[in-house]
């Protein structure tokens, strides 16, 4: 037996044994809950809602959950609602299996396949704080993984601001894998003591530096290698992981974009009635982007003979910026909580104007763009939203979009809602599908409007959630596996069932996301079933003093072709070759808890090469096999 395979079987042994130790004292608690420990004194509730953009809405807050049950789940990629594809490693490109579409009003370059990891507007969150709130997080993993997180948000007399540092760093398992990506957000928020005008800034920066090994070049050799338990009877040693040949050698991409968006506002109201008259408000964004790819010693099995610059070098960058400005008036007050009322009406509409040069591919051009919406509730049960937007001039000419949701209230104070929602939109493509070119991809093309449609309705209890999702794609534009955009020939019909379950029964602990879809068409390929489960049990020891939980996450989907990823285009595209899934992923970790600080140690892919090695959610990208990982979690509230 190996050192590495002895190694294995040690760290699971200390992983499980804490469970036998802890079920011979459980008889000795008192049964308590644990499901409010956010409410003592070392663990005060904080509170945070989604910040407001051009179509702000009142602010819904709700507490960070600071049970110790979500302390391994410190990578976004391993928390239960997300259910990716991945390259294998952390903070590496990633696509959603289940399918979701969503498009925001105005221009788009591309959609770049880092949406956990890399920050737009969207991902702040505003914290409702008398003082401050600090966070810090550090995870060690093997393979030389780090991952830290700093955050802190205070109030200073009529200011509010927050700071929040990412950074991720791995050299990887295999040849040329590695990947080192740092986020920083800082934002700020001011406003009058008689809330009359006030102002908000925040600035955005996604760093990311990855060695692109495109993964391996030959996956059968990997997937089809004798399992630990036949290399045990046989003596057969098994591969090193160094030893698997990759596509890439030499190829890095290097991504890093900036985003400021301010938005000042005003309040009109009487100076002696009082009387609110709406808000006027206008935001200023600018954002810039660029992505540069860098390949020597080409290989042919890859770009195919494909050169349009130079046969030695690829060096292929996109790079563009866009200036926005936006006016509009509302009677929604900015950064207020969502009405208590049993009536009311609230509108907002205004203009929206962007300004976008980008090189590589080139373009330069104007987009204005007509907005309104509105959230009337009903007989204090019926919440009726709508909105449309209209686009004029140049690469957005015609876009359109329009949306109508409505919610019944069964019980608001529990979150008790049945709801119903439907989104149309008749948009372009992002501009990289219809005009590019680089060293070893060149592309013109028209493309019709898309015209899809999104029905949907829900149920939801507190955080359990149930919904139906139906899409209707027409004029789908992908990547196909010649690496070029192609337009699905006939519209796309997708069906979805969700299921989200958070149980909560006294120390027992459960997260289940579970996930059902089909789409009609070969051009768009989801698994039929994913799911995702995360459990544990927690303890009080040491007269209650101390916090310990053993817990263990499942992931599945069945098989189905997924797509591959394209490094040189940062993009996935449709392949039909090679079929991913039909692999349980299982992790088991232990957490303990004393007042603020939190520590865990988790042993990840448990089942990786037990019986066999086709754990890929990415077609030629092995997951990472057996790992381990140990994180520190530190909260302060002052």
């Amino acid at each position: 037996m190996s050192a590495r395979c002895r190694a294995h079987i040690l760290l699971t042994i200390l992983l499980l044994l804490p469970f036998w130790v802890l079920q011979a004292q459980e008889v000795h608690l008192n049964g308590d809950s644990m499901v409010h420990d956010e409410l003592s004194p070392d663990h005060l509730p904080v509170f945070h809602a989604a910040l407001p953009t051009i179509n702000f809405d009142m602010l819904e807050y709700v507490p960070i959950d600071t049970h110790i049950f979500h302390t391994p789940q410190s990578n976004p990629l391993s928390e239960v609602h997300n259910i990716y594809q991945s390259l294998g490693i952390f903070s590496q490109a990633h696509k959603s299996m289940i399918f979701d579409y969503d498009h925001a009003m105005g221009f788009s370059m591309i959609t770049l396949p880092y949406p956990l990891y890399f920050r737009d507007q969207r991902h702040l969150r505003y914290y409702n704080v008398e003082t401050s709130y600090t966070k810090l997080n550090y995870t060690y993993g093997l393979f030389t993984e780090n991952s830290f997180q700093a955050l802190h948000t205070q109030r200073v007399r009529q200011v509010k601001f927050t700071f929040d540092l990412n950074g991720y760093s791995n050299s990887g398992y295999f040849i040329h894998q590695g990947t080192n990506m740092f986020t920083m957000n800082l934002f700020a928020h001011y406003e009058t003591k008689n809330g009359r005008y006030g102002i908000f800034g925040s600035y955005l920066y996604n760093h990311g530096k990855y060695a692109e090994n495109g993964g391996l070049s030959d996956i059968s050799t990997f997937v089809e290698q004798p399992s630990w338990i036949v290399r045990r009877r046989t003596d057969e040693k098994p591969h090193e992981l160094g030893s698997f040949a990759v596509l890439f050698s030499n190829a890095n991409t290097l991504v890093n974009t900036h985003d400021f968006y301010m938005m000042q506002y005003l309040n009109i109201q009487g100076k002696k009635s009082g009387f609110y008259y709406g808000t006027l408000s206008h935001t200023f964004q600018f954002k810039q982007a660029k992505s540069l790819f860098y390949d020597h010693d080409l290989n042919n099995d890859f770009y195919r003979d494909q050169y349009y610059i130079n046969t030695d070098t690829t060096r292929d960058t996109i790079q563009y910026y866009t200036i926005a400005n936006s006016l509009q008036w509302s009677n929604y007050r900015p950064f207020d909580t969502l009405s208590g009322n049993n009536y009311f009406v609230r509108l907002a509409g205004g203009v929206h104007h962007e300004f976008v040069n980008a090189f590589m591919p080139y373009h330069i051009g104007n987009t204005m763009s007509l907005f309104a919406r509105t959230h009337i509730r009903l007989f204090s049960v019926w919440d009726l939203f709508g909105g449309i937007s209209y686009s004029f001039f140049n690469y957005n000419k015609n876009d359109a979009h329009a949306y109508a949701r409505a919610t019944f209230a069964i019980n608001r104070k529990n979150n008790h809602f049945i709801g119903f929602a439907a989104d149309f939109y008749r948009i372009s493509p992002d501009y990289f599908f219809s005009y590019y070119i680089g060293n070893n991809s060149l592309w013109y093309n028209e493309w019709p409007k898309q015209d899809n449609v999104k029905l949907s309705a829900y149920w939801t209890r507190k955080n359990y959630r149930v919904s139906f999702n139906y899409y209707m794609l027409n004029h789908y534009i992908f990547i196909n596996s010649n690496y070029q955009p192609e337009m699905a020939p006939n519209a796309i019909s997708i069906i979805q069932l969700q299921g989200e379950a958070p149980l909560r029964i006294h120390n027992f602990f459960l997260d289940a996301n579970l996930v059902l879809q089909h789409a009609t068409k070969r051009e768009i390929t989801v698994p039929l079933f994913a799911g995702k489960l995360s459990a544990a049990y927690c303890f009080r020891i040491f007269k209650r003093r101390l916090n310990l939980q053993i817990g263990g996450d499942l992931m599945f989907n069945t098989t189905y072709y997924a797509d591959g990823y394209n490094p040189l285009l940062h993009q996935f595209f449709h392949q039909e070759e090679v079929k991913t899934g039909n692999f349980v992923y299982f992790d088991l970790h232990l957490s303990l808890r004393v007042k603020r600080l939190s520590f865990f140690v988790r042993g990840g892919n448990l089942l990786a090469g037990l019986y066999t090695y086709n754990y890929l959610t990415t077609p030629n990208y092995p997951m990472m096999g057996q790992s381990f990982r140990a994180g520190i979690n530190w909260r302060f509230y002052d």
